[in-house]
C-alpha cells in the first residue's frame, strides 16, 4: 500500500515490530486504529519514600500492510491524549494517571499494566527499595570557589566569562546533589555546595564564590599542558587555595576542550575500598597530618587529589552547559560511568541501568537517534537518561548505591574534607 504519508511514523523515536517499510516505502496509518501496545517505564526500581517518583511510559502502535507484509508504527507520545490511555495496578487498582508513588516496599516489586483501545499492555515490574534512615548521613556543606583563568587579550576585549554562566553550572551541581528534580531513584546526598565569601586571607571576594586571574598570552606556556607544575608555579598568584578549606575548581580557558576530573586516590587506612577504583593508596590520620605540613605542601599530590578542572569553552547557552560538569564532580567523588556498551563494564551500583546509546538505523543514517539522551538496556527498556553518570543525560539524579560511595569518601578520604571548615564562609578559623 503506497498511499499518501503520515511523516510522525518516520519522526517519532518507536520500535517496530513484525516488518520494517521498505527503502522510500510510504505507508497509510491515517485511518489505523491502536492495534498493539506496551508498557515500560522511566527505571525499573523505586525508592519507597512517598517522594520519588516513577513515571509509566506508555507506548501504542498502528498497523498497515507493507511491502513485506504487517508493520507497526508507534504512535509518537506527543500525540497520546491523556484519555487514550488507563493506567492499572497488577491488582486492577485504577490509578489517576502515569505517575506512581509509594511508602510501602514490603511486598519488594510493584507490577502495572495499561489499557488503550480494548487491547491490554503486558505488565511492567519495578523494584521497591526502602529509603535510607534519616539519620545515617549528616547533611554536609563544601565551600566552592571557581578560579577564572583567561587570556588578558581576551579580557581586554570583554570576552570574559560571565559569573552568570558560571551560577547557572552552580546550580545544575547543587540541584543533582541535593535530589530536587523528582524521579523514581533520585536522592537527597546530603552533600551541598556554597559559594566561597571569603579567601584564604580572610577579604571578602568581590564575587561570590569567583576568583579571576588574567595571564597574557607569553606567561601561559601551554596552561594545560602543563597543568600540575603551572598550578603550583601560580600558587603565589592565588588559584590555588587551601584544599582543607575550599573545594578548588579551576575554569582554564586553554584547556583544550578537556574537562578534568580524577577518581579518590587516598583514603584512610582501615575503610573499605571502593570497587572499581584502583591503587587507592592507605594512609592513617598521622601521616594525612604530616602529609598536609611538608614545606612544599602540595608537592607530593596531584593537584587532581584536591581540585578539578572545567573547561571555559564549555561554558554557554541551553544544551552548550550539558558537558558533564556535574558528572566530574561525581567522578571527583568516587562515581563510575554508567555506559555498559563496552565489555560490560560495571559501575557497581546495582540501581543503576547499565545501557547502550539507542540507535534506529532507519531513522538516522548514522546510526544514532537525534536524541542522544534516549537509552537502551540490555533487556530493551528505553528511557532517557537523567543520572548524572550517564555519557549524554539530563544529569538531574543521583542513585542510593551511588551515594552510599560518595559518601565513603567524604567520610574517609581527608583530601575531601573542606566541608569541615566554615572558613570560606566566615573569614575566620572555626
Amino acid at each position: 500500500m503506497k498511499t499518501k504519508s503520515i511523516l510522525y511514523l518516520l519522526l517519532s523515536l518507536g520500535i517496530f515490530a513484525g516488518c520494517t517499510p521498505g527503502e522510500g516505502e510510504v505507508l497509510d496509518f491515517s485511518n489505523a486504529e491502536i492495534e498493539k501496545i506496551e508498557l515500560s517505564a522511566d527505571h525499573d526500581q523505586l525508592i519507597a519514600d512517598g517522594k520519588a517518583t516513577l513515571t509509566l511510559n506508555p507506548m501504542l502502535y498502528q498497523k498497515a500492510e507493507g511491502e513485506d507484509g504487517v508493520v507497526y508504527g508507534r504512535i509518537p507520545a506527543d500525540r497520546i491524549s491523556g484519555d487514550m490511555v488507563k493506567y492499572f495496578l497488577e491488582d486492577g487498582t485504577e490509578l489517576e494517571g502515569p505517575e506512581y508513588r509509594t511508602t510501602d516496599a514490603s511486598k519488594g516489586e510493584v507490577s502495572f499494566y495499561i489499557m488503550a483501545n480494548g487491547v491490554k499492555s503486558n505488565l511492567f515490574t519495578v523494584k521497591l527499595r526502602e529509603p535510607f534512615a534519616k539519620d545515617k548521613y549528616e547533611t554536609i556543606t563544601y565551600p566552592v570557589v571557581f578560579h577564572v583563568v583567561q587570556d588578558q587579550d581576551n579580557v581586554d576585549r570583554g570576552q570574559v566569562l560571565g559569573a552568570d554562566m558560571i551560577y547557572e553550572v552552580f546550580a545544575m551541581i547543587q540541584n543533582a546533589f541535593a535530589g530536587n528534580i523528582l524521579g523514581p531513584c533520585n536522592v537527597d546526598t546530603g552533600v551541598r555546595f556554597q559559594l566561597a565569601e571569603y579567601t584564604p586571607a580572610g577579604a571578602k571576594m568581590q564575587e561570590k564564590g569567583i576568583n579571576r586571574l588574567s595571564l597574557y598570552g607569553s606567561n601561559w606556556n601551554y596552561f594545560l599542558q602543563d597543568f600540575e607544575d603551572e598550578i603550583k608555579d601560580y600558587q603565589a598568584k592565588n588559584i590555588l587555595w587551601d584544599y582543607t578549606k575550599y573545594l578548588n575548581i579551576w575554569i582554564i580557558e586553554r584547556a583544550a576542550g578537556e574537562s578534568v576530573a580524577r577518581a579518590p586516590h587516598y583514603i584512610l587506612a582501615g575503610t573499605e575500598a571502593l570497587p572499581g577504583i584502583d591503587a587507592m593508596e592507605e594512609k592513617t590520620a598521622e601521616e594525612f597530618k604530616a602529609f598536609a605540613e611538608v614545606e612544599t605542601k602540595y608537592a607530593e599530590w596531584s593537584i587532581f587529589d584536591i581540585g578539578l578542572v572545567f573547561d571555559l569553552e564549555q561554558f554557554g547557552d541551553g544544551d552548550e552547559l550539558d558537558c558533564g560538569h556535574v558528572g566530574q564532580i561525581g567522578k571527583f567523588f568516587g562515581l563510575l560511568p554508567t555506559v555498559n556498551e563496552i565489555n560490560g563494564v560495571s559501575d557497581y551500583c546495582d540501581d543503576t541501568m547499565p545501557y547502550e546509546r539507542y540507535t534506529e538505523s532507519w531513522y538516522d543514517k548514522n546510526g544514532y537517534d537525534a536524541n542522544n539522551r534516549l537509552k537502551i538496556t540490555e533487556d530493551g527498556l528505553l528511557f532517557y537518561s537523567t543520572n548524572i553518570m550517564d555519557d549524554a543525560s539530563f544529569r538531574s539524579s543521583i542513585t542510593m548505591d551511588q551515594m552510599k560511595r560518595m559518601r565513603t569518601i567524604t567520610d574517609n578520604c581527608p583530601l575531601r574534607w573542606a566541608w569541615k571548615s566554615k572558613w570560606a564562609f566566615t573569614g575566620k578559623e572555626d
